[in-house]
């Protein structure tokens, strides 16, 4: 867990300052959210603190999953409130509403965090709406997921 402690700039422009950082076994890439959702992930690390890159940031891009319909797509931030989904399927059928997780591809984040819900759908933009207040954002969680953990020994996987 870390506590906001800084909002800054630099090469991003929606970031946030952490008050965890190498010594507390923070390392770049990690994913970052809340009680409500994802909010993004760790992008520099200091011993004592870290930058965080919110999904809002238009650097941000993460695999997800349109949960109705198990369709996939990147959600990519473009320094609105409201980040868009791209790379959907042809065809893919969203309506205001469907709640968005992430997808667990490219190994960043675990699969099924909740992300956000569709807000608008038009010709050739589709927008998402975060669960998180980014108003009341105090602590976040820094989650240490690394895939391959999850995967099997291959003598036990042998041996079955």
């Amino acid at each position: 867990s870390g506590r906001v402690v800084g909002d800054s700039g630099g090469a991003f422009v929606r970031t946030l300052l952490v008050d965890s950082g190498a010594k507390d076994g923070v390392t770049k890439g990690q994913a970052v959210t809340t009680s409500q959702g994802v909010i993004g992930r760790i992008v520099e690390v200091g011993d004592t603190s870290s930058r965080l890159l919110l999904i809002t940031d238009l650097n941000s891009r993460i695999p997800v999953t349109i949960e109705p319909t198990r369709d996939r797509a990147v959600l990519a931030g473009d320094n609105s409130s409201e980040p868009r989904l791209i790379f959907l399927p042809a065809g893919a059928r969203l309506s205001p509403g469907d709640r968005i997780v992430t997808s667990g591809h490219g190994g960043m984040f675990p699969p099924g965090l909740p992300v956000g819900t569709v807000s608008q759908v038009s010709e050739g933009e589709i927008r998402v709406v975060p669960f998180v207040d980014w108003h009341r954002l105090e602590y976040v969680r820094i989650l240490d997921y690394d895939r391959d953990e999850l995967r099997l020994d291959p003598l036990v996987a042998a041996s079955e």
